[in-house]
């Protein structure tokens, strides 16, 4: 079994609202460590890619439901997909969201932690950017 670590934030912003803007991949760059000028769709999959602190990457997400899912991969053309399990979970008047990162095949610890600590940075901004829209209207 691969390893595993499972990130879990609550953010003060509507499930239905927050759910709403984390589905649409098209703000996926105002909140992820991407190069938003580089972010961009891409073929006719519905893939985007842009580049990272990793290199150029593309991103292919779940498409919005009904059940909160916000399944999405992170990969380089040609190589194996692996979906992130993503979900948002109201919590009376706010947001669970958690998301379970798997060690890739070849990472090291020193990345597997590196990048854990990305993608938390990642969920610390998009809590920030929820919460100033709440306030702010």
């Amino acid at each position: 079994m691969r390893r595993s670590h499972t990130i879990s934030i609550q953010i003060d912003y509507p499930c239905e609202a927050a759910y709403r803007f984390l589905s649409q991949p098209r703000n996926y760059g105002e909140w992820a460590a991407v190069d938003k000028a580089s972010y961009k769709p891409v073929g006719s999959d519905g893939d985007w890619q842009a580049d990272t602190p990793f290199g150029k990457r593309h991103f292919r997400f779940t498409p919005a439901n009904a059940f909160g899912v916000l399944d999405h991969a992170v990969f380089v053309p040609g190589e194996p997909l692996l979906y992130t399990p993503m979900r948002v979970v109201p919590n009376e008047g706010g947001t669970e969201l958690t998301f379970i990162f798997y060690q890739r095949p070849g990472m090291s610890e020193a990345e597997f932690l590196s990048a854990v600590e990305w993608i938390t940075t990642d969920f610390l901004t998009l809590k920030s950017l929820l919460e100033a829209r709440r306030k702010s209207g």
